[in-house]
């Protein structure tokens, strides 16, 4: 139960396994109880707590409606809204107010219990590659905020300023989830913030070419105990240690070279990192792949396979920007942004529940219609498809 004991009352709970605000503060309070409010969350006059506030905008995410602070306010204060979703009434200054109270950070042990409740498993040919360590593609994606939201500057172009936030993301690539985020000012670098706040050892990184031009970054990858498949810059400086032999089979598959090598100019790094060299297909270019996992549990072609994985991040930011879009601002600080998208990012793990996959276009709409009370829980069952079975 939430910490403030209110019970949730929601036609969603006829649904089996399709409990959004019910799963999520279900997760919340457990975490609640556990940890250290600030003296102004304990104060005994303040009725609005975090847990209200980050169901708040989870509920706005999701309802085809509401789209601002002053709206989602006032709707608050419907009958059949806090009926159905066990919220209270709160005002503008509350919910104002909020955002310079409930530390986002706090969406990110969220993040990490409820990825307990998502499964997958790796394609068969690298099942024995994985050998139980998670695969993350790693990158970033841009959000443009309002020009007065002046702490977010990224850059001057055009004689204008520019300001944009930025989601650095892990993102495990079979079994829909996060492994990490971090949202931060669209100028801070992806490679540094990754270095300083992001990186678990036993987690295998795949990252695009611009994770491979800080050598520094992969060594320290190295020393935690950490493996990376990277896209090599085309002007790094590659010094072979040793040539290994390709295969017939890796050969028509498009593989050219397989070496181990030392990278760098003034001081190569003697390390014996491992160079795939792939020509895709007649009349294109060539793609270098970096990694340091061992050849006796990762071959060439298999870290080809596990490079061309990558681009599930990709769709992830294309689904998650254009099906559960910030549409609007809630709160302008940069907590109050932090917020907003760490909350997309549970409702999309919220939403891969059921069937253990990202619900499409058709199924978004459909849960829509249900909010809005033009689609019953059957129809709505329906369009979700079957529950996925978890162990």
């Amino acid at each position: 139960m939430p910490s403030n004991s209110r019970t949730v009352i929601s036609d969603a709970s006829r649904l089996q396994g399709f409990k959004l605000l019910e799963r999520f503060r279900e997760v919340f309070a457990g975490l609640d109880a556990r940890r250290t409010k600030s003296p102004r969350e304990l104060d005994p006059r303040r009725k609005f707590g975090a847990e209200d506030y980050f169901s708040m905008i989870l509920f706005t995410l999701l309802n085809p409606v509401v789209e601002t602070m002053r709206g989602l306010c006032a709707a608050s204060k419907l009958e059949e809204y806090q009926r159905r979703t066990g919220l209270p009434a709160v005002s503008l200054g509350s919910f104002s107010e909020a955002q310079g109270i409930f530390d986002p950070e706090l969406l990110s042990a969220v993040l990490r219990e409820l990825m307990k409740d998502v499964v997958g498993d790796p394609p068969e040919s690298l099942a024995r590659a994985m050998r139980g360590r998670n695969l993350e593609a790693i990158d970033s994606s841009l959000w443009e905020v309002l020009p007065r939201m002046g702490w977010a500057h990224w850059r001057d172009q055009f004689s204008t300023k520019q300001n944009a936030v930025r989601l650095h993301l892990r993102w495990r690539l079979f079994e829909p989830g996060v492994g990490g985020a971090k949202l931060v000012a669209a100028r801070e670098c992806e490679r540094s913030v990754l270095r300083h706040g992001l990186l678990e050892p036993g987690v295998v990184y795949v990252g695009d070419r611009n994770y491979s031009g800080d050598y520094g970054l992969l060594r320290r990858m190295d020393e935690i105990g950490a493996s990376f498949v990277v896209r090599l810059q085309d002007q790094s400086v590659i010094k072979e240690i040793e040539r290994i032999p390709v295969s017939e089979k890796d050969r028509k598959r498009g593989i050219t070279h397989h070496q181990r090598v030392a990278l760098g100019n003034r001081n190569p790094q003697d390390n014996g990192w491992r160079l795939v060299r792939l020509v895709p297909g007649p009349g294109r270019d060539h793609i270098v792949i970096l990694t340091n996992l061992p050849l006796e549990e990762v071959g060439a072609w298999e870290l080809c396979e596990i490079y061309k994985q990558r681009w599930t991040i990709e769709l992830f930011f294309r689904w998650l920007k254009c099906l559960l879009p910030c549409r609007h601002w809630l709160a302008e600080s940069e907590d109050g942004v932090a917020t907003q998208v760490y909350c997309a990012l549970i409702a999309a793990l919220l939403l891969s529940r059921r069937g253990g996959k990202l619900p499409t276009k058709r199924m978004m709409e459909r849960l829509r219609f249900w909010m809005m009370g033009w689609a019953t829980d059957d129809e709505l069952a329906d369009a979700l498809g079957p529950a996925k079975k978890r162990n």
